[in-house]
């Protein structure tokens, strides 16, 4: 691994700041059972008897007791312990789906239960590579999520891929797709992303300038840059008049902020972490607001806690992937909402213990259940739970589905085409904005 790479990724508590979801799961029925119809015998009449041709019917799926196997790869103690209790809810979510409401998943005409195989990788990158070694012993016919950041998701490809066992993972570094053949990322692609902003920005706001304000780090530079690229694309008169990128440790936005007001773009699209959005929204309102500016988050931090209370933030643009409990999503989306309502008031103490803020999702679990969910889809398509072959749909460009996240399309590159959806804070209310007409 390149240190180029270990650079290049984002906390998922970044990603998981995330407001995102859709409904995955579209359940499969069982088929009809064998009817065959079998001609009665008659004695040969002067007249050439009927001929009773045997009814074609679909014969239903035997069920298996026989287990598939997932490998799970995530951090259940050290300074990240909080993902493997994030992923503890959707695997308990998925066997409960799958295994109680469908009966297992379709394998061929077999239906058999999914079995989690999980190994706490402790926020080490060796003791990640020791984890992914041991799930490939155990024949586990997939590995998913692999840990918080991008620094870990190499291990466990160097091992998955010359094994052609599938790597389904929320993380994003482009290194995965383009250096490993069997990686996929059921998290939203970098560059939808940036296109679903540069239509907001020209379509939907017709702005004439823009500015930019981001942290410098290279993958945010390289975002920003694509970013203008796709704006300049739909509107090559677009002027660009301000353009910012601040060291991750500045805790006063004010000077920057007052530079916007004084350049006046129509639209500031930016993209910090969480922190830094709660203390911009507050020195907003001690600058006395910025006016006709839009501002437009090109990432789920911008929806930080308390931001309904928070008059700084009114009018913001934020990019999401779900927003549980809002009514807001696609049909797949609020569906995954309603099943998880389902298994609260089926199961309280499992709702006390994974869903404290009521009988909705937490707005990150998506996030860890799109890389099982993923799985679960590649070995339905390919019939079998050989990996090779599980690990060739998934980049066969054949693998689509709704998802939690929304409708998701594999590539054969391995990344998802998911780019989310805009919504508008007004008066303390999130309402959608742009991406989910």
């Amino acid at each position: 691994m390149t240190p180029k790479r270990r650079v290049c990724y984002q906390i998922l508590a970044l990603v998981l700041a995330l407001a995102l979801i859709v409904p995955m799961l579209t359940a499969c029925g069982d088929d009809d059972e064998d009817k065959t119809v079998t001609p009665s015998a008659t004695t040969p009449a002067a007249t050439t008897p009927a001929k009773t041709t045997p009814a074609a019917t679909t014969p239903a799926p035997t069920v298996s007791k026989e287990p598939v196997k997932i490998g799970v790869l995530i951090d259940y103690s050290g300074p990240a312990a909080q993902s493997g209790w994030l992923a503890d809810c959707a695997i308990t979510f998925a066997e409960w789906y799958w295994n109680e409401k469908q009966g297992g998943i379709k394998v061929g005409d077999v239906r058999r239960p999914i079995e989690f195989d999980k190994y706490d990788t402790k926020n080490e990158v060796a003791n990640t590579s020791a984890g992914a070694r041991k799930l490939l012993l155990d024949k586990v016919v997939a590995i998913t999520m692999g840990g918080i950041s991008n620094q870990f998701a190499f291990p466990i490809a160097d091992l998955t891929d010359p094994a052609k066992v599938l790597f389904s993972t929320f993380l994003v570094d482009k290194a995965l797709f383009t250096d490993y053949k069997y990686v996929v990322s059921s998290f939203f692609n970098q560059q939808s992303r940036n296109q679903l902003t540069a239509e907001l920005v020209v379509k939907k706001l017709q702005a004439k300038t823009v500015g930019i304000f981001a942290f410098d780090y290279a993958v945010q530079r390289e975002n920003m840059g694509r970013a203008k690229e796709a704006i300049l694309a739909l509107d090559p008169t677009v002027k660009f008049t301000y353009e910012q990128y601040v060291q991750p440790d500045v805790k006063d936005y004010s000077p920057h902020l007052t530079r916007m007001k004084y350049e006046k773009p129509d639209v500031i699209i930016a993209d910090t972490t969480q922190d830094a959005w709660a203390s911009i929204a507050n020195q907003i309102m001690g600058l006395g607001g910025l006016g006709e500016i839009k501002l437009v988050s090109m990432s789920e931090a911008g929806y930080f806690k308390g931001i309904e209370k928070s008059p700084g933030a009114d009018g913001w643009y934020i990019s999401l992937m779900f927003l549980p409990s809002s009514g807001i999503g696609t049909p797949a989306q609020l569906e995954f909402s309603n099943l998880w309502a389902e298994k609260c008031a089926a199961d309280p103490a499992w709702c006390k213990k994974y869903s404290p803020t009521g009988a909705v999702p937490l707005p990150n679990t998506p996030v860890m259940y799109n890389p099982i969910l993923t799985v679960i889809k590649a070995i339905e398509l390919a019939g079998t739970t050989d990996q090779a072959k599980v690990a060739e749909a998934a980049r066969s460009g054949k693998l689509a589905f709704d998802s939690p996240l929304g409708h998701l399309k594999l590539g054969t590159d391995g990344k998802s085409n998911l780019a989310g959806f805009y919504i508008q804070m007004r008066d303390g209310k999130a309402v959608p904005a742009y991406g989910l007409e």
